[in-house]
């Protein structure tokens, strides 16, 4: 999942922003948690080695459309043209038990990529 600074609610993990970027802040580093700028998200190198965006499976409706239209276009390289529409967000959940079923409706990519651990 991707969450913004702006977006002031609960996320799927649990946490809201400002319990992410303490764990992220700093130079700390913590295993699974990354913090990363906007423009990073659409990069050819964006967490390539664990599948890159095809791994992302949650992020707020404010940062989608901030983020469509380079989204949009790195998607369709990726060959996934409707992965943003595939990604969940608050309107679908803001928890495990509610985003699932929506990655398995709408048949996202991540299911289908091998485990990261």
């Amino acid at each position: 999942m991707i969450v913004n600074r702006e977006y002031p609610d609960m996320t799927p993990c649990g946490m809201k922003f400002t319990t992410l970027a303490g764990a992220v802040g700093g130079g700390q580093q913590t295993p699974g948690f990354l913090g990363i700028g906007r423009l990073y998200i659409t990069s050819r190198k964006f967490i390539l080695a664990e599948g890159g965006m095809k791994r992302i499976v949650w992020m707020p409706k404010m940062l989608k459309e901030d983020v469509r239209a380079r989204f949009e276009k790195r998607a369709k390289d990726e060959g996934v043209p409707d992965l943003l529409e595939k990604i969940a967000d608050e309107s679908v959940g803001s928890s495990v038990e509610e985003i699932m079923p929506h990655l398995e409706k709408v048949q996202h990519p991540v299911l289908t990529l091998p485990p990261l651990m």
